[in-house]
């Protein structure tokens, strides 16, 4: 799910074929012309934060392509299609992109970047538009057919101020700091402080940034997770971000730390009656998992597996149909909370 996230961040912001798109849409028809510094203020509004150099060495590669003129008589220089140029359509849409975009509004408006919204919406509207137009067609049902369920309680989305989530989204997209007052879960007042923002992630119905800390001009290096609804103010800054070495979102997802995490890893080792551990044959609970089943009595599953709050609740969830043998931590934890459970009920 997180590898997803990112990926449609990274085609959305950073695909050069799409900065292509973006200045061929711009430049008008000769006699009309767009100069270099309008063209790069045009792609900045959009996202794309790239030097004259490299717009410049863009439009000469266009124009071998497509029918570019560079209108050199004045300074700065101006861009332009030429006049008889067939000018591509870059507004055309077929359904099966109506469709993915209409999806993408659906599960991924949250972690879709602020300053792009008006140009993203637009696409939005155009979709949902060629989809109104398109009933007939089999594939316009698809969206009607599909639904993703949250894994766990449907809690609503917190509420995030629209200039707090684009200042920190602008400032991961720019690789740029910010200073923002943070208000901890169990804190009375916020806190000020400088952040290096490395990612986001959509969890569950929360927002969070991935960023460091800065304490006392230096970055400490701890690598932190925070939800963007706890931010209650923030200002861009721009001096480039700190990035920690060797960091991959991926690598970082993977490796359980967006949970509240006990250890970095535990030999897992439980026992399920066979129909509550038939999932694992189907799904399994790692990629290194072993399994042995004793047909119509029991799975037992041993995995490595990073020790976490979430784990604690998936093993919780099963009730009596599942036995912890080890690691004896986490048996005796889950004991523990069985018993105050019970008293709980007692009482």
């Amino acid at each position: 799910m997180y590898t997803t996230y990112n990926v449609v961040y990274n085609v959305l912001m950073n695909d050069t074929s799409i900065r292509y798109l973006e200045m061929l849409q711009f430049l008008p028809m000769y006699p009309a012309k767009r100069s270099l510094p309008e063209i790069k203020e045009h792609l900045e509004e959009y996202g794309y934060f790239v030097s004259d150099r490299t717009i410049q060495r863009d439009l000469i590669k266009l124009s071998s392509a497509f029918g570019l003129y560079c209108d050199d008589r004045s300074i700065p220089f101006g861009w332009c299609w030429m006049k008889d140029a067939k000018r591509a359509d870059m507004a055309s849409m077929d359904h099966a992109e109506a469709l993915t975009l209409s999806l993408a509004k659906t599960y991924l408006s949250n972690v879709l970047p602020i300053n792009n919204s008006a140009r993203i919406d637009a696409l939005f509207n155009r979709a949902e538009n060629f989809l109104d137009q398109m009933q007939g067609s089999d594939l316009i049902k698809w969206k009607d057919k599909v639904r993703v369920i949250p894994v766990t309680h449907g809690y609503v989305t917190p509420k995030i101020k629209d200039e707090i989530q684009g200042t920190i989204y602008e400032s991961l997209l720019r690789e740029k700091q910010f200073v923002g007052k943070y208000l901890s879960r169990e804190a009375t007042s916020a806190k000020k402080a400088t952040f290096n923002p490395l990612a986001i992630v959509s969890h569950g119905v929360v927002t969070r940034v991935i960023c460091t800390r800065e304490i006392g001009g230096q970055t400490d290096n701890i690598i932190r997770y925070l939800p963007i609804h706890r931010f209650k103010s923030v200002r861009p800054l721009e001096d480039k971000i700190n990035i920690p070495n060797a960091f991959n979102l991926d690598d970082y997802l993977a490796s359980g730390q967006i949970e509240y995490l006990y250890d970095e890893s535990i030999d897992l080792h439980l026992k399920f009656t066979h129909s509550a551990g038939l999932h694992l044959t189907e799904t399994p609970f790692s990629k290194d998992q072993e399994i042995k089943i004793v047909k119509g009595k029991s799975i037992t599953l041993k995995a490595n597996t990073p020790y976490t709050e979430t784990l604690k609740r998936w093993i919780l969830g099963f009730g009596d149909q599942v036995k912890v043998i080890g690691p004896l931590e986490l048996k005796n934890e889950i004991k523990e909370i069985y018993n105050r459970c019970l008293k709980q009920t007692n009482h």
